[in-house]
């Protein structure tokens, strides 16, 4: 079966990392995939594993290019594609005309990653929107914003929930107590960890301000954060950082920046955290859990999809720093309560596997390939 995956995004983060991922999945099924992406972006640094001669890269994702949109058509006729997955809304500008240009129809199917407040359902939209043959919500919240925003009819939605590789975060295949050492954590020390691009939404702020309140109770404690701001969001980065240096925090907070040995570093910490209040799903949530971390999180949005309130997670409401204050020193304090949560969560991580996503997706691409 030939798949084209297409996400046209300079960014990296989970859609285009999951976009790159479930690609190295699919061809582990003797799938034949190919990438339609921008040229030096991560996505195309990152996926090394498609040969240059099936990789279609653009300079940029314009709206209705025309550049693209011949080159793309000229693409799929070449290369006999048979399925085009894309993961990216905007991708749709491009895939759509090229695919109006060719006689045999590809089946088209669009994945949605991220939530939209603008109402899509104008002429151009609805002329964009039809092309699609099934649209994969990866949350129930998402499920819904997809009926409200765009021309799309419910029945041509499935949600398919985005998973992880647990081969990869498996806490059996790794020596913490080493890990531990070479972060130069002290083995007395209980580290909080969130791992996420640094940005509004993702709630770090929320974290640093509960820290404050309780900094006086947070002997042996220590909070990483894993991540860097885009360019256009440095500026968060800079309070996050000036915060802690005005309220005295530079022995409990240390920043990472951005990491790519992300399982040994969720080897080495304890507790897991995610306060993000904008999130259409929690990808790095799963590996948290999948590595047996208990977790704290927000309340909200694709969230809700993933844990089992008080069974794996403790839960806060969106800024709510006083409850997120109170369930850090709960779990600092409650080794019992850690180890519940970690085993938990271990066992509900597992219904995200990359196993159960292949089974779905390639039933899903049969069936449209059948029709």
């Amino acid at each position: 079966m030939k798949i084209l995956i297409s996400c046209l995004s300079k960014s990296w983060g989970g859609m285009e990392m999951f976009a790159v991922q479930s690609a190295q999945k699919l061809i582990s099924n003797n799938c034949e995939l190919y990438i339609f992406c921008i040229e030096n972006s991560k996505i195309d640094l990152n996926s090394n594993f498609i040969p240059e001669e099936k990789k279609l890269r653009v300079k940029s994702n314009f709206y209705l290019n025309i550049f693209n949109i011949w080159r793309l058509k000229k693409f799929l006729e070449t290369n006999e594609i048979e399925i085009i997955h894309t993961q990216f809304s905007k991708d749709l500008w491009t895939i759509t005309p090229a695919l109006n240009l060719i006689k045999k129809h590809i089946p088209l199917v669009f994945t949605k990653q991220l939530g939209s407040f603008i109402i899509k359902k104008d002429f151009f939209h609805q002329w964009i929107y039809k092309r699609v043959d099934k649209a994969i919500a990866i949350s129930s919240i998402i499920k819904q914003n997809l009926i409200e925003t765009t021309p799309l009819n419910e029945e041509k939605i499935v949600v398919i929930p985005n998973v992880v590789d647990l081969e990869r975060f498996n806490p059996e295949n790794f020596d913490r107590k080493k890990i531990r050492t070479t972060f130069g954590f002290d083995g007395n020390v209980l580290v909080f960890t969130n791992v996420a691009r640094l940005s509004p939404g993702k709630g770090q702020d929320i974290i640093l301000k509960a820290i404050s309140l309780i900094k006086e109770q947070l002997k042996d404690t220590l909070f990483v954060f894993i991540g860097e701001a885009e360019e256009r969001e440095k500026f968060y980065e800079n309070n996050l950082k000036n915060f802690v240096r005005e309220n005295n925090l530079e022995q409990l907070v240390k920043f990472y920046g951005f990491r790519k040995d992300i399982p040994e570093i969720l080897a080495a910490s304890d507790v897991f955290l995610f306060p993000s209040y904008a999130e259409a799903f929690g990808i790095s949530l799963i590996e948290a859990m999948a590595m047996g971390l208990p977790n704290i999180v927000c309340k909200a949005d694709g969230v809700i999809d993933i844990i089992i309130e008080n069974e794996t997670s403790l839960t806060f409401e969106r800024n709510d720093v006083q409850t997120l204050s109170e369930n850090i020193l709960k779990l600092k304090n409650d080794a019992e309560l850690r180890m519940k949560l970690s085993s938990n969560s271990i066992k509900r991580a597992k219904e995200f596997s990359f196993e159960k996503y292949n089974h779905r997706i390639m039933k899903l691409y049969s069936e449209l390939l059948k029709n």
